[in-house]
């Protein structure tokens, strides 16, 4: 503990992780950076980050005291946040094993389950359900579109340590639960048509649920992963300010038609330009989640022999667009 505080690192700076630096630069929580070679070093070094929140202040954050090589730290962290791509995340546990105290935890942000695959790690993993959107900007800002809470439980579905609460309010919303598996699959399937479809399509949130035919296929990909839940005996644990699946796919416990289609076309409209994270990375000609978004939902399904023709068909599109970059 430092001032009272645990002691944390973040290995992997990109749009989630700096947000949540944004809120320990104006909460003055100390933290490390843990630089994995010496060009990110570097560049990190160079000039400070620019963050623009939802409220539209832009700040400035000089990370040059809080910066170290992995190799060269000696420290040792009561949490380490792993901000890196689903199919990283095992090198990064193994790169950051020996800096994380005996009772310390590994924090797992990303999109999907991720945890399901270190299930022999699971008293040492708090999941990070994340509800807001940032983007790195084209001028260099990293912009965070909306207001949003992290859901934080217990990868063994235990409530993390309430410290959460105090170290992020009031910038990140802090919700803490014993229950987030729930969670981790309503995101799941909202990552499902934000970022799979949208990637398949490759088109904005506006381009996407604007048309009829995008909402009806949204509605196909949502109605499949309920119907997963349903088989699974997953409770929907609802993200603050998004919407519940169960209302939004088809079947029980559904709005009427026209309601599911008036709800995605405000999203459409709120979010009209945003290009997703896995959208972007297709538009640069980058691997994608798609495996680890719609393909966990397939992966489950072929578990219990339940068709889910419609995300099938996604990771099939993402991953023929994918085929064709340059090698």
């Amino acid at each position: 503990m430092n001032d009272g505080y645990p002691s944390i690192a973040i290995c992997g700076i990109g749009s989630v992780t700096v947000t949540i630096v944004h809120a320990f630069h104006q909460n003055k929580v100390p933290y490390k950076i843990l630089c994995k070679d010496q060009n990110r070093l570097f560049s990190l070094k160079e000039k400070p980050i620019q963050f623009k929140g939802p409220n539209g202040v832009t700040t400035d954050i000089d990370l040059i005291d809080h910066l170290i090589l992995i190799q060269d730290n000696t420290e040792t962290f009561d949490y380490i946040i792993l901000g890196c791509k689903n199919q990283l995340l095992k090198d990064y546990l193994t790169l950051t094993k020996n800096h994380l105290n005996p009772n310390g935890k590994w924090f797992l942000i990303q999109n999907g389950l991720p945890e399901e695959h270190f299930s022999n790690l699971k008293n040492k993993i708090i999941s990070g359900v994340v509800g807001w959107n940032t983007q790195l900007l084209e001028n260099g800002i990293y912009f965070q579109s909306n207001p949003g809470s992290l859901v934080l439980g217990g990868s063994d579905q235990t409530k993390p340590n309430s410290i959460w609460e105090t170290l992020l309010n009031p910038w990140i919303d802090v919700v803490l639960t014993e229950h987030i598996t729930g969670f981790r699959w309503h995101k799941l399937a909202i990552n499902s048509i934000i970022n799979g479809l949208a990637a398949s399509k490759q088109l904005s949130l506006g381009q996407l649920f604007l048309n009829r035919k995008g909402r009806n296929q949204a509605i196909t990909v949502l109605t499949e992963i309920k119907e997963l839940m349903s088989k699974l005996q997953i409770k929907e644990g609802v993200v603050p300010g998004s919407f519940p699946i169960q209302k939004l796919g088809g079947g029980k416990g559904s709005l009427p038609l026209w309601i599911r289609h008036l709800v995605l076309i405000l999203l459409g409209l709120k979010y009209f330009r945003i290009r997703t994270s896995m959208v972007q990375d297709l538009d640069h000609k980058r691997k994608t989640e798609i495996e680890f978004i719609n393909g966990e939902v397939v992966s489950e399904a072929i578990k219990i022999g339940l068709p889910v023709p419609a995300n099938e068909r996604i990771v099939n599109e993402v991953l023929k667009i994918e085929s064709e970059f340059p090698s």
